[in-house]
């Protein structure tokens, strides 16, 4: 009992919830604890409650229940067992300990600093090429991104050491040199010479794949010796004792198992509890993983131009790297391909080899360089059968196949044949072999992306075999690649070797994944277990999955894109690809033309016809648009200027596909501070390439002036014109309301003065308009009044946006009475913040039985006064004229909580709402229960969007809604992507509201935005909100006023 007493506030915080769990069983099972108090336990959600609940039932139990509990907790986490038993040590390791950590940091430093450490082999000993930390390494620049994996600045190697935060999460593709990175950063802490790593008195750098014991053992078998001079307990308490203090840089999270070594898992995923910085590295396909534990996430960029040409130098000789680098002067694929450190390095191996080869693709680097390896070190079993040698290969091949779809990256004896096997792949270089401190050897790759290449090479071999069982077995493997996924993310790279290596692979590939529709996981949520579930097969009409699938069929566009290209089958798989491509959309950035997309406009021009949509994005800014280095500029100034229309572009859509036309293309112009004649000259020679134009234009003062002259390229075919914070002139205006095949017209944040003549006067000209948004635009009453005589001429209109329109008279009500007599196909209204009255909503209401198709109401930001009451009853009386209803957004005034209780009634009819705005509403308690009764009722299922931000609910009507909510078994509201529950004045919660909202919000699988304006958070509410985030695998974003402390 003691012992508990002593190690209490230790166990509550460190006793994981699986554990307890799986403890409570076991005591249950024994008859120390009853049903009852099982169940209480089991029922809790937060880990160090839980702690809490068993700690006190065990020691009211007396000391033999003590005793059986830790007994429990020995046999389920013996680590921290053992280490708590150890506590009583602490004096004496605080005698010894500076000693103790200068003598870890000592043997640290000269491992670091050593030969051993400093120089390696990145292709593995066969291929005499060595790294040196001290030349080789070249400073990358990094992405920053926030935790929902969106950029949001830069970083420089500098930088990113200074910044480095508890977790600190690197994402990079294959290649890109993160384990170099991480050497990198143990190095500079080892020399002393960078002041930011002075701050830690010990860095470790332990490789993930490595891992085959306990963190002490991994550590002293990778950086220390076995055995070392202190036992684990002592050296793990010191490390303890440190915290912060600690650097661990953990490399290949993509090739670690956490739930086979637990001890090391906590270090990221319990970060908080154990108090360490961390850096840990991943590959993108499993970054998810990890990326809701992250303080820092950034991603490694390309390798720049300078940073190849001096790698390339310090590696090769110098007639050798004279060639290579004038072979990257002539070739714009190499250029490409030279982005990633690790072709760099196979490029420099297959110059010290052939001297006259340029690699066109990925896929003939890695088949020059395996043929290489194979031809080099022939000699060493010419005593071995050519046919033994090829079984053998091939048989290596189905190694490198059978690991992707399996994770397995080491393998060992028992997967080889023979000892003879053994011996020919390890002389070839194609396995390496680790026998250090190891019962059993290892086998592996070089590098993960050779097995990837071995094992794209292999299935190659097997679904153009002219064995029946081959093929069958190929497509075997393919098939369990079986979502879209699956594609875009865990086996790209699998499928683009397989696509390099033939055209018949390429065309089996194509036709294979043509017929993939399934998705798969959008939202991957980790249980402890680390099980994924595919949480959005609940809900597929949610407006966030829909829009993370729009982001995979553009990575899959992108994937399909890179397999053409990687085929180099010109024209003769034209028709496999064409049914690819139909209906998808094409982005790209104008700045960053890859040479995939000149292969595809020169050779499939089939291809382009097929896709649905083509965009193109041009930067007045180009550096801030995009990550890639665009060129080598003599002068900054110089590449801005040649930058704005870039020629690529315009060989691109203009030369190019000199006999193509394209359905539709959106070209958007952004950031153009200035527009030259020859510029626009250059526009309509892209625009003329298109069917059918759709034109974005955004933030361009250069625009201003000359966007008649714009128009007049494009005239024939732009339907869609969208136009934001850019001024316009009489004229620009004029030549807007000419084109009157315009089908879709938004104008954004423009505050000149309407003027006589100008846009509003000609606006109904446009008689074949579909859409028409009008957002912040200046305007007065006369003008909202010539707006709603226009609506007569749109027989074809359904979307009518009007928002953000101030000092507006009753010239509203004229529009409104239009909209339901003149108009009435309408499917989106949105009046927004634009001085509507109580007539004007009265007016909708009469005439919403006109508006059958109606799917999307919103009159928010519209204070209605004294005249709310009426006006909202009776709009809310004919809602369920408009069953269709998914976006419900009302309007605001005096005392207008009062009709609420009717709202809540045709709610219940109103099942398709998927968005409700209550915003100012006066709601208080009373009104929060029913909304939460609907929901316990059934009702309000499909809704993923609510606003009540600055109503009048109290923190007990807080408690009472998140707990009704919590105890529905999915959590009420299950589908909500987005909430606003802001508060009109300062909110400060109390503990036990804290906690149920916690414990709701974790409940809801796809929340994205969390909005909780002057709700008064402490630190330790904040800390419970990300613990539980983290817990639970949800990522959202909390928006707050600032915290008080």
């Amino acid at each position: 009992m003691d012992f508990i007493r002593e190690c209490r506030s230790e166990l509550v915080q460190r006793m994981g919830r699986q554990v307890i769990d799986q403890v409570v069983d076991d005591l249950y099972s024994k008859g120390v604890l009853n049903n009852e108090e099982k169940d209480l336990v089991l029922g809790t959600l937060l880990s160090q409650e839980k702690a809490r609940l068993i700690l006190g039932y065990v020691e009211n139990k007396g000391k033999a229940a003590c005793n059986i509990f830790l007994d429990d907790l020995k046999h389920h986490d013996q680590y921290l067992f053992e280490e708590l038993k150890w506590t009583g040590k602490v004096t004496s390791v605080k005698k010894f300990m500076d000693e103790d950590v200068e003598m870890i940091a000592q043997d640290l430093r000269n491992l670091y600093l050593s030969s051993a450490f400093q120089k390696f082999h990145p292709l593995g000993e066969e291929i005499d090429i060595i790294f040196d930390l001290e030349t080789t390494f070249s400073d990358a620049v990094f992405q920053k991104k926030n935790t929902n994996n969106r950029t949001i600045g830069q970083l420089k190697f500098q930088d990113l050491l200074d910044e480095l935060k508890y977790l600190t999460v690197i994402e990079g593709e294959a290649g890109k040199g993160k384990t170099t990175l991480l050497k990198r950063i143990a190095s500079l802490w080892a020399s002393g010479k960078h002041p930011s790593l002075s701050r830690f008195k010990l860095v470790f750098f332990v490789s993930l794949r490595s891992m085959q014991k306990g963190l002490y053992e991994s550590i002293c078998e990778q950086l220390l010796r076995e055995p070392y001079s202190l036992d684990a307990p002592t050296f793990m308490k010191i490390i303890e004792v440190l915290e912060r203090n600690v650097l661990f840089c953990l490399d290949g999270f993509d090739e670690f198992k956490p739930q086979d070594y637990p001890e090391t898992a906590r270090l990221f995923t319990k970060n908080a509890q154990y108090k360490h910085t961390v850096v840990l590295t991943t590959r993108t396909e499993t970054l998810s993983q990890v990326r809701s534990y992250a303080d820092l996430l950034v991603k490694i960029g390309d390798l720049s131009y300078s940073g190849a040409k001096m790698l390339i130098e310090n590696v090769l000789e110098e007639s050798l790297a004279e060639s290579l680098l004038a072979q990257l002067e002539q070739s714009s694929t190499m250029k490409e391909m030279m982005k990633t450190p690790l072709f760099v390095v196979i490029a420099c191996a297959i110059q010290m080899g052939d001297d006259d080869f340029i690699p066109r693709t990925q896929t003939a680097l890695f088949h020059t360089l395996h043929k290489l390896m194979i031809n080099k070190n022939h000699y060493k079993t010419r005593d071995l059968p050519e046919e033994y040698i090829t079984e053998s290969i091939r048989h290596c091949g189905d190694l490198a196949l059978d690991g992707i779809f399996k994770s397995k990256f080491d393998f060992t004896i028992e997967d080889l044949s023979s000892q003879k096997e053994e011996r020919l792949l390890l002389a070839a270089g194609l396995l390496n072999k680790y026998a250090a401190q190891r019962l059993k050897p290892v086998y592996r790759f070089f590098h993960k992306s050779f097995q990837e290449y071995t094992a794209g090479r292999r299935l190659h071999e097997l679904v153009t075999s002219s064995s029946a069982t081959e093929v069958t077995k190929g497509q075997m493997y393919l098939q369990r690649i079986s979502t879209i996924s699956d594609i875009t993310f865990k086996y790209q790279n699998l499928l683009l070797y397989t696509c390099g290596s033939s055209k018949d692979a390429a065309a089996e590939v194509i036709k294979y994944i043509v017929g993939v529709k399934d998705h798969g996981t959008l939202l991957q949520f980790l249980d402890e277990n680390g099980e994924s579930a595919k949480v959005e097969t609940q809900m597929q009409s949610s407006a966030e999955v829909e829009k993370l699938r729009f982001l995979n069929m553009n990575a899959l566009v992108e994937r399909g894109l890179t397999f053409v290209y990687e085929s180099r089958s010109e024209s003769a798989l034209a028709p496999e690809f064409e049914t690819f491509f139909q209906g998808k959309t094409l982005h790209i950035n104008s700045h960053y033309i890859p040479d995939y997309l000149f292969y595809l406009f020169e050779h499939l021009p089939s291809c382009l016809r097929a896709l649905g949509l083509i965009k193109l994005k041009f930067s007045g800014n180009p550096f801030s648009s995009n990550g890639h280095e665009i060129t080598k500029p003599e002068n900054e100034n110089q590449s801005v200027t040649r930058a704005l229309i870039p020629e690529p572009a315009i060989k691109l859509f203009y030369e190019t596909p000199w006999n193509q036309t394209f359905n539709t293309l959106q070209i958007t112009l952004r950031d153009f501070p200035d527009l030259k004649p020859k510029e626009i000259k250059c526009i309509g020679k892209i625009c003329c390439s298109a069917l059918s134009l759709i034109l974005h234009i955004s933030k361009s003062t250069g625009v201003t002036g000359k966007l008649d002259r714009i128009l007049n390229t494009c005239a024939r075919n732009v339907q869609d014109l969208v136009i934001e914070s850019t001024p316009l002139t009489k004229e620009d205006e004029q030549q807007i309301v000419k084109m009157s095949q315009l089908k879709t017209l938004h104008l954004n944040n423009l505050q000149t003065e309407q003027r006589e003549g100008g846009f509003i006067d000609g606006m109904h000209c446009l008689k074949n308009i579909e859409k028409l948004v009008l957002e912040n635009v200046k305007m007065n009453d006369a003008d909202v009044k010539k707006i709603a005589a226009s609506l007569k001429n749109f027989s074809n209109i359904s979307v009518l946006h009007l928002s953000q329109l101030m000092d507006l008279g009753n010239g509203t009500e004229q529009l409104v009475n239009e909209l339901g007599t003149a108009v009435c196909g309408l499917q989106e209204i949105k009046l927004s913040s634009c001085c509507l009255t109580g007539r004007a909503v009265t007016t909708l209401a009469q005439n919403l039985h006109n508006l059958q198709k109606l799917d999307v109401l919103d009159l928010s930001g519209n204070d209605l006064r004294e005249e709310a009451i009426d006006a909202v009853n009776r709009l809310v009386d004919q809602l369920t004229l408009v069953p269709s209803l998914k976006v419900l957004m009302l309007p605001f005034g005096h005392n207008v909580n009062s009709c609420f209780g009717k709202l809540a009634i045709q709610l219940k009819s109103l099942t398709n709402v998927t968005k409700l705005g209550l915003q100012k509403w006066s709601l208080n308690d009373l009104d929060l229960d029913a909304l939460a009764s609907l929901t316990v009722s059934g009702h309000l299922e499909n809704l993923q969007r609510l606003d009540l931000a600055e109503n009048s609910v109290t923190t007990e009507g807080w408690i009472t809604f998140f707990g009704t909510l919590r105890e529905i078994e999915r959590g009420g509201l299950f589908k909500l992507t987005s909430l606003d529950f802001s508060s009109q004045t300062e909110l400060y919660p109390e503990a036990i509201m804290v906690k149920e909202f916690v414990q709701w919000i974790v409940k809801l699988h796809f929340i994205h935005e969390v909005v909780l304006v002057n709700w008064m958070f402490d630190e330790n509410d904040l800390n419970m909100i990300k613990n539980a985030k983290a817990t639970q695998k949800r990522e959202f974003q909390l928006r707050l006023t600032a915290t008080y402390k």
